[in-house]
């Protein structure tokens, strides 16, 4: 087996550990209690910290993306410190809440092709964003910084799908 097939298959396996852990119930090692926990963990530490992080960040990404509860994606999984790098936001995360409260407010808001994954303290999320009252779709890309299972700090791509793009595979 080539090296190239091997980190693809150990990255596979790890997107499914994160998305079967992110189903409420399912825990990932080592992790006491219910899962998802009510709120993450900054002190989380241990041998099987990285599949709890992959497990954060799958149920974050279900609730950001998939349910548009940003409340309780931000109340679980960012409930404190927050180093926001998004220039049309304020620092900090009760302006992230407020901005993605608003992108959602309308309610026509759909994102589709959801992929995340997480490893060596950091996650991302990349997903089709399409937002039909204000005429336009995006390609996301959020990238989040961990401490223990919370995440602290954030960067995003945005780019904008015309539909006129010269590569047919563009962004997906």
């Amino acid at each position: 087996m080539h090296l190239y097939t091997g980190n693809w298959i150990a990255f596979v396996l790890a997107g499914l550990v994160a998305v079967a852990s992110a189903i409420p119930g399912n825990r990932p090692p080592s992790h006491e209690g219910p899962w998802p926990p009510k709120v993450c963990d900054y002190t989380a530490k241990g041998p099987h910290l990285e599949a709890k992080q992959q497990a954060a960040l799958a149920d974050f990404a279900r609730l950001y993306v998939v349910a548009n509860d940003i409340n309780t994606a931000f109340n679980r999984w960012i409930p404190g410190k927050y180093i926001q790098h998004n220039p049309n936001t304020g620092q900090g995360r009760q302006p992230a809440i407020d901005y993605l409260n608003g992108v959602y407010a309308d309610g026509t808001v759909t994102n589709t092709h959801l992929t995340f994954f997480g490893g060596q303290g950091y996650g991302a999320i990349h997903f089709k964003s399409t937002r039909p009252k204000a005429n336009v779709t995006y390609a996301i890309l959020d990238y989040f910084r961990f401490e223990g299972t919370c995440i602290v700090e954030h960067w995003d791509v945005v780019q904008e799908i015309t539909g006129k793009e010269p590569n047919p595979i563009a962004y997906f």
